[in-house]
């Protein structure tokens, strides 16, 4: 009967039914014989119609994102390199393994409500500011004690959040939905952006390389060209230029080399680069797992621990992003349980499951005491001076998952500065783990912000952050994400087949149509009872797991007090490093060998990293990042040295570099009822292409 309808609905007066079919087909991977066998029934149009609906669609979004460049209107452009390896069959001298560097964009309209626009697009008032920084000392990078409160306030309402959602059986507590709406009003804020849908509009892909600075400055100017622009016209205004850290740093570069060329348009001082939040969240969780991950013999604690006890399968030297941070994610909540059985005076999972809060001030008061004794640096250094390192790198570890996760909520929520704030405990820390690219990062951003930038061009930088794809609260995710959602679409999705590979096929048919597509796939597979559901994939799985976790810890008597234990610095070959024992004056023999003592791996990142900022590193950053108006912008490169203390024989020992891969659905894309605004996976994820 179906079929008989839809070939009946093919005639001569129109093929919309058959032409939304073969894109669903095309979109959903249907082979080309299965293709061709539909389009003879009259099921649906063929697969060269199709192509010639890409190209066309491809056109009417480039030429969409144009008209709201050329409308007058703030924008940000949005770009990061894609890059694609075409493996060969058969390889010959004229066909070989190749690969395509190329580079996506897309143009994000920013909201101009509540912000002086001249004031934030005058490039000459932008440039008088260079330098400013100069003045700055470095407390402007230090938390604040309001900064401490603050933070305070948000990891006692996520504690108290946790305990609601995932205590065994608390979705039987009564009144559990308005306690957790409860901690979600109670969450501190600082500058939240209101809810709004964000208008975003595909650019397509440029045969240019961004990852350079002779590449991005192509890539530039052929945005400019495909905006048909004039060279004054692109120049005349501030243009907000979105990235990673990589591509601020290479802009940065090209504009100190450009410095003395002839026109602005050359100079590129028409630019305001800022790093994007998707790339500060995977740095900050390869900085855990470069700090926590440990070993499991040393530490039971420690996350390469929790992951041999939940049978998390992925290789840790090539670890991808989502279940990097599900293993953190459910570490962190079960250790809270644990905690919160401990002062409860339970020691059976059973106990915890029965347990049900009289109120949620009793469930508050849990909280604190959890923030208080387990979640400080203060707590932290008192169990190191009980020599207790087992209970120090819990309290670590639960002090650094906490702080990753305001900081997912400040993106989910928009809160520019929840987002500041964060970025200064991480500014330390990232310099504590080595990670120095992304710990000056932070220290560009602060400082920038508070010297360099007007109060308008300060909001739409801000809110170059964010996109709302839904209009929801608490549904944002950070512009660089819908950036890899695109990515992930043109790579893995849509793309070609075959020998239909090409740079020229991605950039006429296979970029700007697919965030249409998409919404096609969507649409279609709706109205044919493919309803959306909320991908809580392994509740049962994940109250297991959470099981599994507290009894290892409740049979090592972790969270009842202090016990001697010492955790030993290893070297790269996994054998326990030594360091010399001090030794007191006196007579020196000279064949008398040093006694050697075992170092200890467990540190704190963040006064580790003060040290390091502290010891001459952040008046070299002002040095060779502040403008001077005499000889324009400085020309050095910075000296970094990296802690082996925290090196445990795994590809973390190298920080310089990203680890995490971030090419799967589950690591970038969220839809609209998830709260996650980096992306990772669902709340009960464990991080694999499974879980989808």
């Amino acid at each position: 009967m179906s079929l008989s309808m839809m070939s009946f609905a093919r005639n001569r007066a129109t093929n919309a039914l058959p032409l939304l079919s073969g894109l669903f087909f095309k979109i959903e991977g249907t082979s080309s014989r299965a293709s061709q066998l539909l389009s003879n029934l009259g099921l649906c149009v063929s697969m060269k119609t199709v192509e010639r609906v890409k190209e066309v669609v491809s056109k009417n979004c480039v030429e969409s994102a144009r008209s709201l460049m050329l409308s007058g209107d703030m924008f940000a452009t949005v770009f990061d390199n894609i890059n694609l390896y075409l493996r060969k069959y058969q390889q010959r001298l004229t066909n070989q393994h190749s690969m395509i560097h190329a580079t996506n964009c897309a143009i994000i309209r920013i909201d101009e409500a509540g912000v002086n626009i001249p004031e934030a697009i005058d490039v000459k008032a932008k440039l008088d500011r260079r330098g400013k920084r100069m003045r700055a000392k470095f407390t402007d990078i230090l938390p604040t004690k309001e900064d401490d409160e603050h933070l305070r306030k948000a990891c006692i309402s996520l504690i108290t959040e946790f305990i609601l959602r995932y205590t065994p059986g608390s979705e039987k507590w009564e009144g559990r939905a308005e306690m957790l709406k409860k901690v979600r009003e109670g969450m501190p804020q600082d500058r939240p952006i209101p809810a709004k849908k964000t208008e975003t509009r595909p650019f397509g892909v440029f045969d240019a390389n961004e990852g350079s600075k002779k590449g991005i400055i192509e890539l530039l100017d052929l945005i400019r060209l495909r905006a048909t622009m004039e060279p004054e016209e692109w120049a005349g205004k501030v243009r907000v230029l979105s990235g990673d850290w990589l591509t601020s740093a290479n802009f940065r570069h090209a504009r100190r080399d450009r410095r003395d060329d002839v026109t602005p348009m050359e100079r590129l001082e028409y630019g305001e680069e800022v790093s994007q939040l998707f790339h500060f969240a995977l740095q900050a969780t390869q900085m855990i797992m470069r700090t926590h991950f440990g070993t499991a013999i040393d530490d039971p604690l420690s996350l390469s621990s929790h992951k041999g006890l939940l049978g998390r399968v992925w290789d840790h030297n090539a670890p991808n992003y989502a279940a990097a941070k599900s293993l953190i994610r459910h570490s962190l909540i079960a250790r809270i349980l644990h905690i919160t059985m401990t002062i409860l005076g339970f020691s059976r999972w059973s106990e915890l499951a029965a347990w049900t809060p009289t109120s949620y001030k009793d469930v508050e008061e849990l909280a604190e005491e959890i923030w208080a004794k387990w979640a400080t640096s203060e707590a932290a250094e008192h169990a190191k001076s009980q020599n207790d390192d087992w209970a120090a790198h819990d309290i670590y570890f639960i002090r650094d998952a906490l702080f990753f996760c305001e900081f997912e909520q400040a993106v989910s929520y928009a809160d520019p500065g929840r987002v500041l704030r964060i970025m200064k405990y991480w500014c330390l820390a990232f310099r504590g783990a080595g990670q120095h690219n992304y710990a000056r990062e932070c220290a560009e951003i602060l400082l920038r912000w508070k010297f360099e930038l007007s109060d308008g061009l300060r909001k739409v930088l801000e809110r170059s952050w964010f996109v709302n794809r839904w209009g929801k609260d608490g549904q944002w995710i950070a512009a660089d994400l819908y950036l890899e959602q695109m990515n992930l679409l043109v790579k893995r999705i849509f793309i070609a087949q075959g020998n239909g590979v090409t740079i020229e096929y991605i950039m006429s048919k296979g970029s700007a149509c697919v965030e249409a597509f998409r919404a096609v796939s969507h649409s279609v597979a709706n109205f044919f009872g493919d309803a959306d559901r909320r991908r809580r994939a392994k509740e049962i799985q994940f109250q297991e797991d959470m099981r599994v976790l507290i009894e290892d810890m409740e049979k090592k008597r972790v969270h009842r007090g202090f016990k001697k234990h010492f955790v030993p610095m290893r070297n790269k070959n996994g054998e326990i490093a030594k360091a010399p024992q001090a030794i007191t004056k006196g007579k020196k023999s000279k064949k008398k060998k040093l006694p050697y003592v075992p170092k200890s791996a467990i540190v704190d990142v963040m006064v580790t990293g003060a040290e390091v900022w502290t010891h001459g590193k952040f008046n070299d950053f002002k040095r060779l990042t502040s403008y001077d108006p005499a000889v324009g912008y400085p020309i050095g490169e910075f000296n970094d040295v990296q802690d082996p203390r925290l090196d445990n024989g795994t590809v973390f020992d190298d920080p310089n570099t990203l680890h995490l891969t971030f090419d799967s659905p589950v690591d970038v894309l969220v839809d609209d009822l998830e709260d996650s605004g980096v992306g990772g996976g669902g709340e009960f994820d464990t991080g694999l292409e499974t879980d989808i």
